[in-house]
């Protein structure tokens, strides 16, 4: 039996996704306040930030591609997991506040960005190879994901303002030891089909799939207006870090219900109508960051965020996980979503979000980017569509593995 096809138990891929989401929390959001108390500006941060998500979307197809040529996506994920952490522990070391210190703190970030890709970009798919491509299973796994989010971020939030930032490298060397260790208990592999993987059968995934891809960028976009820059927005409001940890805390909370529930949501409206729902409901958060007056406010809005995030992701990780779709490429399938919601989009969303915060300001930029996620959301509902389903023409079998869907046909056939 391929280790791709082994059983993990559901509690394994729990502690992934909470490991995961955990080591993430110690450095995506409050990067920006550490960089922000080095000295630098809004535009600088945005640049930072958004050449890092660049090398990340080119490190995307490299990695993922590796992954599916190699079938050894555990074996990457480890090695470059470990070799990672110098480059960003690097970035402890004080510089000066002028030019030659930028460029010391971009080539760390830049360089762990390009290493360390791979947690990431290979994430859902091992996930879903060792839920067997089952959407329930996935969705019940990927609540500890928001856990682990939401946990560390209230628990560094206060400690930061107490200890400083040298917490947050404490905190990503721990992290980073225990998602070591349960990423070892996930499959070698990604899926055990065999296809040639090249430039053009990937890039054949993005242009048969070209307004899902393009419309997941913007709206990628959008969410890194939210992740990357929203903190600086509620400083400019004399927010804590511990207000800042906290807003977190109260997005996750309105994730969990919804994950629970993924293959009933998909069962029941299919991707389209997810994303639909999740840009609409984005569009009213944004515009609430715009009318904002007072930093305590942002908790009011964010459990919009369980909506938006949840539902896009939900919606997203199924559409490309289908075998109509990726089938003998589920890592580089996965990695083309990720480059786009986490790659291109966020390099739109921080060059210009960087842009418009120090042009027409912090509240401003978030009803520029309500427009654009608004336009791109009508544009992807009027010419695109949720792919074809299996030869059952049964709901019930969305996201689940072929053996499944091959056992419904039997089934209705009796």
């Amino acid at each position: 039996m391929s280790q791709s096809a082994c059983t993990v138990p559901p509690w394994k891929v729990k502690a992934y996704y909470f490991a995961s989401f955990g080591f993430f929390a110690t450095f995506e959001r409050y990067a920006t306040l550490y960089f922000e108390a080095d000295g630098f500006s809004a535009s600088q941060i945005g640049f930072m930030i958004a050449m890092r998500r660049a090398i990340q979307t080119l490190a995307t197809a490299f990695w993922n591609a590796l992954a599916d040529r190699t079938k050894r996506a555990r074996t990457i994920q480890l090695a470059t997991l470990a070799i990672s952490a110098a480059p960003f522990l690097c970035l402890s070391i004080p510089v000066d506040h002028d030019e030659r210190g930028f460029i010391q703190r971009c080539l760390g970030l830049w360089i762990f960005s390009f290493i360390g890709t791979p947690s990431t970009s290979i994430m859902d798919a091992l996930a879903l190879a060792a839920c067997k491509q089952d959407a329930q299973r996935w969705g019940e796994a990927r609540i500890y994901g928001a856990v682990g989010w939401g946990v560390v971020h209230l628990l560094l939030g206060p400690m930061m303002d107490l200890l400083g930032f040298n917490l947050m490298f404490d905190s990503f060397a721990f992290m980073g030891g225990i998602l070591f260790v349960v990423t070892l208990e996930m499959p070698e592999s990604c899926g055990d089909s065999d296809a040639k993987v090249s430039a053009r059968s990937i890039w054949n995934i993005f242009k048969n799939n070209r307004f899902f891809f393009c419309n997941i960028a913007v709206l990628g976009a959008g969410f890194a207006m939210v992740e990357g820059m929203l903190f600086l927005l509620l400083r400019d409001m004399k927010a804590s870090t511990m207000l800042c940890g906290l807003s977190v805390v109260v997005t996750v909370i309105f994730e969990l219900p919804i994950f629970a529930r993924s293959q009933t949501l998909l069962d029941r409206y299919g991707t389209r109508r997810l994303l639909a729902a999740a840009q609409a409901a984005w569009v009213v958060r944004a515009a609430f960051y715009w009318k904002m007056s007072v930093a305590w406010m942002v908790l009011l809005v964010e459990p919009l965020h369980g909506i938006t995030f949840s539902l896009a992701w939900i919606g997203a990780i199924d559409y490309v996980a289908r075998p109509e779709i990726c089938e003998g490429l589920e890592a580089s399938a996965q990695g083309i979503l990720s480059a786009s919601f986490h790659g291109v989009g966020p390099i739109i969303g921080l060059l210009g979000g960087g842009f418009l915060f120090d042009t027409l300001g912090s509240h401003e930029a978030y009803m520029v980017f309500a427009a654009c996620v608004m336009i791109s959301g009508l544009v992807y509902w009027r010419y695109s569509s949720d792919p074809k389903m299996s030869p059952s023409q049964n709901p019930h079998t969305i996201g689940k593995t072929r053996e499944s869907l091959e056992l419904a046909c039997r089934v209705d056939s009796r």
